[in-house]
């Protein structure tokens, strides 16, 4: 690599390709080395055939200077022997150079771009199935816990394990980690029995006191996370014996087994195996199908767990590239040589037909109104007047490109309206409600900066002015969003989606004021300790339509989450999100690159 970067050194000197005469001296300043180290350096670049060199004897003459490879050549294949040692940083600090042309780069990308996919390598003589695929975002996390994007969630399920899983198809609660449970008449006391002889991927026997560890720290967490109201539900939890556990709530909770089921409860070795909280994030240890064997900024590589309690997984190694601007940098290539896309709409030219579809949930976008806030939101008639002026049909028009995007007025209350908007008349009834020019906050986080700007846009539209606050979400989860007129998020609705929607009513709490804040309560202790589902829907609904009588909630818009897969790749199953579980997929020998796609 040294002889490489004399030769990038002396080709960033030299402009041309010209022949060029030259002194040992000038050479020796330009390498920063002697005269000897510089006969050694062009003795064996000559060698290797980077260049033409004929020396001239005696001091201060001139010799023979012929460079024969291009610097973005050489630049190319340094930057992909680094990617081939999984060093993707270098790589691109290596493409990246200034003297690189632009086109030199492009090649590059396309080269990384083919490099991922199914490979069926041999190793030592043992054929190795490995599927890498890039990801635009890095994990900040790996601890179930504590886990807020999608893509670490989606890493999450393959190195974890919960106590009962759902059955995506029939709702149903399904042993998995635990075999058996059982709960009193009482409804508070449950009692779960665990599998033996389910490993962690050190090698150790799982036991009940991994599972109190694993629901306590929980429990004892000082920072907000999804579901903390079921954690704070939980009186007790007692180890009875090395494989029964039994935790008794502070009151019946009807989903408390749809929440052992997600990964946030996922089950981590007691204390955590002597390492710390922060190490055991970067590096965890689970039950998974898959073990972390490495996880560095660029590159996450998980590896199969051989002795896996449900059976190994087909694939010998997932290699996941941490590329931020990927996907921008091939908008316009056609993804036609992808085998799995996770909500990515194919080119318009792409047949689209000879692909297998799978549809798992959808995101809905929601912008909340404070109400606890001192200004004109307020005014429940200027609240109403607002919330009938902004026309969503044109947000959702500009958001569209073809993906499944609707407007909808509730979460599971999906009646329609008319989005029609006569724009004179709402300015008139804004007015009129006691709208008077005042500049109003919209907080969100940067993920949903494009739709708080369509939002801002609609709102502007009409005489709305509107200020967009972007905060990381570690500080939108804090109290800084309580300050803002409004608060756009969104929600996802899988088969977890009782649990977020009580997650996301019980966080309104805290900006709707105290009367609508008693009904609410109310409403929401009845779904808890509802038994029927159909019961818990209907009293979903009946608090969605108060939140939107009292126009403290307007819903933008919904889009359906879609998965795409070429009919080669097989064992398709999805998880809580869609995404496509690793353990279980399997390829039959492709005869093109092929590649995996993952968005947020």
């Amino acid at each position: 690599m040294k002889m490489t970067n004399h030769y990038i050194r002396l080709r960033e000197h030299f402009h041309l390709d010209a022949e060029t005469l030259i002194t040992l001296d000038e050479l020796a300043l330009i390498l920063d080395c002697t005269h000897r180290n510089v006969v050694l350096i062009l003795k064996r670049m000559t060698e290797l055939k980077w260049l033409q060199w004929s020396p001239k004897r005696g001091r201060g003459n001139k010799s023979t200077l012929i460079f024969n490879t291009r610097t973005e050549d050489l630049i190319l294949e340094i930057a992909r022997d680094f990617v081939e040692k999984k060093d993707l940083q270098s790589a691109l600090e290596y493409i990246n150079r200034p003297s690189v042309p632009a086109i030199s780069r492009e090649q590059f990308n396309d080269w990384l771009y083919s490099y991922f996919g199914y490979r069926a390598e041999l190793k030592d003589r043992k054929k190795f199935d490995i599927l890498r695929f890039p990801l635009s975002q890095p994990f900040y996390t790996l601890d179930p816990a504590f886990i807020n994007y999608a893509s670490e969630s989606h890493i999450v399920n393959q190195l974890f394990d919960s106590l009962v899983q759902q059955n995506a198809l029939t709702q149903a609660i399904e042993p998995h980690l635990a075999h058996a449970w059982e709960v009193d008449d009482s409804r508070r006391n449950w009692t779960l029995f665990l599998r033996k002889g389910v490993l962690f991927h050190n090698g150790r026997e799982m036991n009940a006191e991994d599972v109190k560890f694993s629901l306590h720290r929980l429990r004892s967490a000082n920072t907000r996370s999804l579901y903390s109201w079921v954690h704070k539900q939980i009186e007790s939890i007692h180890a009875l014996d090395a494989t029964t556990l039994q935790i008794e709530l502070k009151e019946p909770n009807e989903l408390f087994l749809h929440f052992l089921s997600t990964n946030r409860t996922a089950i981590v070795p007691n204390n955590y195996s002597g390492e710390s909280a922060e190490r055991f994030a970067k590096a965890p240890i689970g039950t998974g199908p898959f073990k972390l064997a490495k996880n560095e900024d660029s590159i996450c590589v998980l590896e199969a767990f051989q002795q896996y309690f449900q059976g190994r997984a087909h694939l010998d190694l997932v290699e996941i590239w941490n590329i931020p601007d990927m996907y921008d940098q091939q908008h316009n290539k056609s993804l036609e040589s992808f085998q799995i896309i996770h909500n990515f709409r194919l080119p318009d030219h792409a047949e689209e037909a000879s692909w297998n579809h799978v549809q798992r949930g959808e995101i809905c976008k929601f912008v909340t109104l404070n109400l606890l806030k001192h200004g004109p939101l307020q005014n429940a008639k200027l609240r109403q007047a607002l919330c009938h002026t902004i026309n969503r049909q044109e947000i959702i028009e500009d958001l569209a490109n073809g993906d499944a995007i609707y407007p909808t007025e509730g979460f599971l209350d999906r009646a329609h309206a008319d989005d029609a908007r006569n724009t004179c008349s709402n300015k008139e009834s804004l007015k009129a409600a006691g709208y008077n020019g005042e500049v109003l906050e919209l907080c969100t986080i940067p993920q949903y900066e494009s739709d708080a700007i369509l939002l801002q846009k609609a709102c502007k539209s009409v005489g709305i002015e509107i200020n967009i606050t972007l905060l990381p979400l570690e500080q939108f989860q804090g109290e800084r969003r309580l300050q803002a007129d409004f608060i756009l998020f969104a929600i996802m609705l899988d088969k977890d989606a009782e649990l977020r929607l009580v997650d996301l009513y019980k966080t309104m709490l805290l900006h709707v004021g105290t009367e609508m804040g008693g009904q609410m309560e109310q409403i929401i202790a009845n779904i808890i300790q509802e038994e029927d589902k159909k019961n818990r829907t209907t009293q979903f609904i009946a608090l969605e339509r108060l939140l939107k009588e009292t126009n403290a909630i307007l819903f933008l818009y919904c889009k359906q989450l879609k998965t795409m897969y070429h009919p080669t790749v097989k064992g398709i199953s999805l998880d809580s999100l869609g995404w496509v579980e690793f353990k279980n997929i399997w390829f039959r020998a492709p005869e093109t690159p092929t590649a995996y796609s993952l968005q947020n």
